[in-house]
């Protein structure tokens, strides 16, 4: 993130944690979500000539289902990324995700909720074809409940 204002962040993310109703989170999540604060980097899953380098992002929380951190800018809804946890620079785990949540919280500061996923890599090693995994990235439709609660409707 942008060196200028990790003060900023680290006060709107106070604010948002003091909006978080645990008893209604945990109702609609499948699993719980901890608070953690620490630093990242998002890489986008379709490489290509288009894509530039890793975008910084400041942790918020965490559980089994996925991740939610402030980022600098929107991500498409449904896209998909590689996040790279940092400890003291050095990555020491990626793990794929699908962005189910965007919201601007302050100006250039977005709120996002992840989902975690296989990664694409990992579909390709096991023998899907590439093309089809891009094609085949369209949400299917279910008439089941969605597993995701949007931060807005925790508090």
């Amino acid at each position: 993130m942008d060196s200028s204002g990790p003060q900023q962040l680290l006060a709107e993310l106070a604010k948002l944690e003091s909006l978080r109703n645990p008893q209604s989170e945990q109702k609609l999540r499948a699993y719980r979500r901890f608070v953690l604060r620490g630093d990242a980097e998002l890489s986008d899953m379709e490489r290509g000539p288009s894509n530039s380098g890793p975008i910084q992002v400041l942790l918020r929380d965490i559980g089994r289902g996925g991740v939610g951190f402030i980022c600098p800018q929107p991500l498409e809804l449904n896209s998909t990324w590689r996040i790279a946890f940092l400890h003291r620079g050095y990555a020491v785990g990626h793990q794929g995700i699908v962005i189910r949540h965007c919201r601007e919280v302050q100006a250039g500061v977005y709120l996002i909720g992840t989902q975690f996923c296989i990664e694409t890599g990992m579909m390709c090693l096991l023998g899907i074809d590439p093309a089809a995994i891009r094609d085949g990235d369209k949400p299917a439709k279910s008439n089941e409940p969605a597993l995701y609660l949007a931060p807005g409707e925790v508090a």
